[in-house]
């Protein structure tokens, strides 16, 4: 699988062939083509822009320790960080702790930064609620920093590689 990064598409943003009952910002997208990927968050705005999710961090208070701790079922912080470093993962995940181990920090701040691209990317989604076994891909087109062109690349339907299916391009400018 891989590392890749996810890409937001906000309401209001056209992508060529889409069906038009649905909203694309229903989707989750990715894409492995903007930079090395790294789990990142990406957002392709209705004005056009691409903006990249940045967090700052800061140490958890007490408090938020003891509230974690207490919701995993423990009774301090130190019992909860205890269990999670001696438990099989098993035990973990019958839990519902999960596989890492309590991280002593929280996001203090979350905010967007303009990305400012200059070139393109593809970025692919699928949504069995939208139409079942679907997969879009599309090709948006940057010029320092402004989106020109969503580029339709195709679908592939019924989950099988074989059944890709790209049509000529189809192409939204802005």
């Amino acid at each position: 699988m891989g590392l890749y990064d996810d890409v937001l598409v906000a309401d209001g943003l056209r992508l060529p062939k889409f069906p038009d009952e649905a909203s694309p910002s229903a989707i989750k997208w990715q894409t492995k083509e903007i930079g090395r990927p790294a789990m990142q968050t990406y957002k392709i705005t209705a004005e056009g822009r691409l903006l990249r999710r940045e967090r700052e961090f800061r140490e958890k208070t007490p408090e938020e320790k003891q509230t974690e701790a207490t919701e995993h079922g423990f009774e301090s912080w130190d019992e909860y960080v205890s269990f999670c470093e001696d438990a099989d993962p098993d035990d973990r995940l019958q839990r519902g702790i999960g596989l890492r181990l309590p991280n002593t920090q929280t996001v203090d701040e979350e905010f967007w930064l303009d990305h400012n691209i200059h070139g393109s990317f593809e970025f692919h989604g699928r949504s069995d609620d939208i139409e079942d076994g679907f997969h879009w891909s599309y090709e948006p087109r940057f010029t320092r920093g402004q989106l020109d062109a969503i580029v339709f690349l195709g679908e592939r339907g019924g989950g099988d590689p074989d059944d890709y299916n790209p049509d000529e391009p189809v192409c939204v400018e802005f």
